[in-house]
């Protein structure tokens, strides 16, 4: 019979690793999220994403976490002063998880890394600077909160279910004015013109024709953006080396005018990159269709059981029938900066660049 953890000590053992691969990953299960697992890590070391890798291990127990310096951190949302409300300096923080995707899941082994174990062992890497968790589901983050360390919440992610008759079963599970808002996008989509396909992203895949998509589909939030499309290639090219990757594109004419990256991965389909043309009149009737409606159908295709809509837009995404749950951050923080953490976690969490929809109430804790 193994020894109740509660009476050993939260002894935990770390060690650091400069990439994934030169982590022992074969002794982890498999990551539920895309975002964690091995494929997208990898993909973001190639792409740039410079991490220290933890292993914390207490006897059989391990964890591994991707590290990241506070002053390291360029995305904002990423970025410690968001996500402390600048309440904590970057300097004086570390970022323990994946910096894009905005899914934190942390990897164990066989079982569970104990939680006090867990704490010990993040705080032994910090060496006294906070530690933020982002973007953690409530399950994840209550680990924490257990142990009396603080969370906020930071953000609402979308899921759409994968009723078992696929858009019929979609369609009747949403109300009757929902219901006729959905026709009325498929009957615009129509009337335009506009055809759909979904294929593998493979190198047959019209790669120039999604990255010209993307890079209009970033001009469109950012006037002055100016990379080419051909700084999109390389990274498409990384994309569509992973296991379960499509790519959803609208035609007109047979030229391709809209385009969405998604991935397969553990019973879920998680969406990616969006581009649409909206110089054309035509298209814009498309980002319902690229957005909701084809990755629900290509997801009940391949056996799915939910699309992973991300973040933001979360009214809109709740009007066509998706479910929000909250992501957390969580702080592990010294006594002399535990209160200053808090404080920000709250801060953020009244003042999120996506608020909640009218209809919900906000969850107090994980």
């Amino acid at each position: 019979m193994r020894a109740d953890r509660s009476l050993r000590p939260p002894l935990c053992a770390a060690q650091t690793f400069p990439s994934f691969d030169q982590a022992p990953t074969q002794e982890l299960a498999l990551a539920r999220t895309l975002y964690s697992s091995a494929a997208w890590f990898r993909l973001l070391e190639r792409h740039g994403h410079e991490y220290t890798y933890a292993l914390l291990r207490q006897d059989r127990d391990l964890a591994l976490c991707a590290v990241t310096e506070g002053t390291g951190t360029q995305a904002r949302r990423y970025h410690p002063e968001f996500l402390l409300a600048d309440h904590v300096p970057a300097k004086d923080c570390v970022v323990i998880g994946p910096r894009t995707g905005y899914r934190n899941e942390l990897l164990f082994g066989a079982s569970p890394l104990a939680a006090d174990a867990l704490i010990a062992g993040l705080q032994d890497v910090a060496q006294g600077r906070t530690v933020l968790l982002p973007y953690l589901c409530g399950v994840d983050a209550a680990r924490f909160t257990a142990a009396g360390h603080p969370a906020g919440l930071v953000a609402w992610e979308a899921w759409l279910d994968v009723p078992d008759r696929g858009f019929d079963g979609y369609l009747d599970s949403v109300g009757h004015s929902r219901r006729r808002q959905i026709r009325a996008d498929l009957r615009q989509v129509t009337d335009n013109g506009l055809r759909f396909e979904t294929a593998p992203l493979d190198r047959n895949a019209p790669l120039d024709e999604i990255a010209r998509l993307l890079v209009l589909h970033e001009k469109k939030y950012d006037p002055s953006y100016a990379r080419p499309p051909a700084d999109f290639l390389p990274y498409l090219a990384l994309c569509a080396q992973i296991p379960g990757a499509h790519v959803i594109l609208a035609r007109l004419n047979g030229r391709a005018v809209g385009c969405h990256v998604i991935f397969h991965h553990a019973d879920v389909l998680w969406v990616r990159l969006f581009g649409v043309d909206e110089s054309l009149r035509e298209t814009r009737s498309s980002y319902f269709s690229l957005m909701f409606y084809e990755p629900l159908r290509l997801a009940h295709r391949l056996g799915a059981a939910a699309v992973h809509l991300g973040i933001a837009a979360s009214e809109t995404k709740l009007r066509r029938g998706a479910r929000l749950e909250p992501l957390w951050t969580v702080a592990l923080a010294g006594e002399g900066t535990r209160g200053r953490a808090r404080q920000g976690l709250r801060a953020r969490s009244i003042d999120l660049p996506d608020p909640l929809p009218a209809s919900m109430r906000p969850p107090e804790a994980p």
